[in-house]
């Protein structure tokens, strides 16, 4: 694991304020790679990076003079990173960010997901947070994210929120120790935080092009299947009984949010699966409990499914964890 914290109140005194903004933006490219950065505000440069490399996460924050950020396209090509990047505006006013062609107002508490082998321009930044995570990390834990990449997140979310304050607690000092255990376990806490933030944001998505009544059945019926998806005998009946309205209109709801039922719940129970093998302290249990344990009645299904899902068997995820 890796760390550095760089304030530019930590620099000497006798240094002039351009070559005090080239050191600190220096540090900025060291970490993030080849990258175009500019002092906006009127005055000297003030400001306060903090880094961390968690395994394959990168961490970083930022608090201080309002500024920009751009990297071009040529810069992508010699440097490229392949990751996705989360960042969410800390501020109070909002910056604008380009990218592709299109231009986004990105308000205060919003977050935003875009690929690190896409140029893009951020113009007024001054108080942000961002979570670098790799691209086939993030790939196979959500379906179809880049859907999710195309317009500005609610950062207000509760699960988005959630993995916000988790990151800011891992960045403050002292928090994150140079333990192998403690770093895996961070590592997997946040990929699975930004799974369940950025699935939510999905559902959330789907929902706003439903209205009234329908979005609010809908969002029953997602809730059920989140609560219950690892039950055996779960079903289209069980969902339409406990939301109480017909299999049919269970049937609809879902179809106009994407995804089928049995699309749904073989997702999450492949994404529980994951998560039990990946976790040490289910080691005890055989890949046939697991299989059980996530809803599957036949091992050699959930065998099948998982390799399907995320291109490797059961044992040889489980036992590729390094």
């Amino acid at each position: 694991m890796r760390r550095l914290t760089r304030s530019t109140n930590d620099l000497p005194d006798h240094l002039d304020d351009r070559t005090r903004f080239e050191l600190w933006r220096d540090t900025y490219c060291e970490w993030v790679g080849a990258t175009e950065l500019q002092h906006l505000d009127d005055g000297p440069f003030t400001g306060q990076w903090d880094f961390a490399g968690v395994r394959g996460l990168l961490l970083a924050r930022f608090q201080g003079s309002r500024h920009s950020i751009t990297r071009t396209a040529e810069q992508v090509s010699a440097f490229p990173q392949e990751r996705y990047f989360l960042y969410f505006n800390l501020a109070p006013t909002a910056f604008s960010f380009s990218r592709s062609g299109r231009k986004e107002t990105v308000h205060m508490d919003s977050a935003l997901l875009f690929s690190g082998m896409e140029a893009f321009s951020c113009q007024g930044v001054r108080s942000w947070m961002s979570i670098g995570i790799p691209k086939p990390v993030l790939q196979r834990l959500v379906p179809d994210v880049e859907n999710l990449t195309t317009s500005a997140l609610d950062g207000t979310s509760p699960a988005l929120d959630h993995l916000k304050r988790y990151v800011g607690l891992l960045m403050e000092p002292g928090t994150l120790a140079n333990d192998p255990v403690l770093t895996e376990h961070i590592e997997a806490t946040v990929c699975d935080l930004m799974a369940l933030a950025l699935g939510t944001a999905e559902n959330n998505a789907a929902l706003a092009r439903l209205r009234g009544l329908r979005a609010a059945r809908c969002a029953d019926i997602l809730r059920e299947i989140a609560s219950c998806f690892a039950d055996p005998a779960f079903s289209i009946k069980v969902v339409a009984a406990r939301t109480g309205v017909s299999a049919s209109y269970v049937q609809q709801l879902l179809r106009e949010t994407g995804l089928s039922l049995s699309e749904r719940v073989l997702e999450l129970r492949m994404q529980k699966a994951r998560r039990m093998l990946a976790d040490r302290r289910n080691d005890h249990l055989k890949v046939s409990e697991i299989a059980f344990a996530c809803g599957f009645n036949e091992t050699s299904y959930f065998n099948r499914c998982f390799r399907r899902r995320f291109g490797v068997t059961p044992l040889n995820y489980r036992s590729d964890r390094g």
